[in-house]
């Protein structure tokens, strides 16, 4: 048996007026009234369960809109998750085509543009699988302890990068790594929105994950991130030092996290 511990924090951050991040949590989700309050939620849970994060763009209120309506639609579909593990990425998919629908039809009626990014862990049996559209990332421990970045964002400066017509380094420092290339919100006839996906993992060899938005990478760099994933004892101790290291630096984001720990019980 799989015991799932967790913790989750959420803050609109020192310059941003409201918070348009969102996250599902073992079902729990932010709503209107708590999101524009400091967020902050931890406990356990057996496998299987969901958690994901989400960054919500579009002027006025329209971010928020977005990242809500995508926890919403996973809140509706998660039971259909959870109960085809052996087929979890077509139900993904499922949701993630629902999910983009809905946005595409409030667009449509209220005549406003928007968008969210998604990171998700799906962590079922004896394993868990990673799912990443835009730029909110997603890491995990190995098996030495030793934390890596699992996602790729879906901006045009990684795109470059990817292309060979830009460094690493480049990307990072880069005007256009804010610029989504694939997000929910998107009009694609063709293909529809699909996400990456990495895993299956399995919890023995890989300890710890983090769901986080930008505004925590956009602060904190690589080697940060990964000295307070390695040196703190609990996820709550960990997702606590990531928030308050990420305000420390500037805060010019919202900023939202989940951390998750994996432990074998008889």
């Amino acid at each position: 048996m799989t015991r799932i511990s967790f913790a989750a924090r959420s803050e609109t951050g020192k310059v941003r007026s409201s918070n348009e991040d969102n996250l599902y949590c073992n079902g729990v989700i932010m709503t209107a009234s708590t999101r524009e309050r400091p967020f902050f939620l931890a406990g356990a849970t057996e496998s299987p369960a969901i958690f994901a994060v989400c960054d919500g763009m579009g002027g006025e209120d329209c971010g928020e809109l977005a990242s809500l309506t995508a926890v919403e639609y996973l809140s509706r579909h998660a039971r259909n998750i959870l109960h085809n593990l052996i087929d979890a990425n077509h139900e993904v998919q499922e949701y993630i085509t629902d999910a983009n629908n809905k946005l595409l039809e409030i667009m449509r009626q209220q005549r406003i543009q928007m968008g969210t990014t998604l990171a998700l862990a799906v962590a079922g049996g004896g394993s868990f699988t990673l799912y990443n559209i835009g730029d909110s990332r997603i890491y995990r421990t190995n098996e030495e302890g030793r934390l890596l970045r699992v996602s790729d964002d879906h901006t045009l400066a990684e795109e470059k990068m990817r292309m060979g017509y830009i460094t690493a380094q480049q990307a990072e420092e880069s005007r256009e790594r804010h610029i989504l290339m694939r997000f929910l919100g998107m009009y694609d006839d063709e293909m529809g929105v699909m996400p990456d996906i990495n895993g299956p993992y399995e919890y023995e060899n890989s300890k710890r994950v983090l769901l986080s938005s930008d505004g925590l990478n956009d602060m904190l760099p690589f080697r940060d991130i990964a000295e307070i994933m390695t040196k703190h004892k609990t996820a709550s101790d960990a997702v606590n030092a990531l928030v308050d290291a990420a305000l420390f630096r500037g805060g010019k984001d919202n900023v939202t996290c989940i951390v998750l720990e994996f432990t074998e019980e008889e």
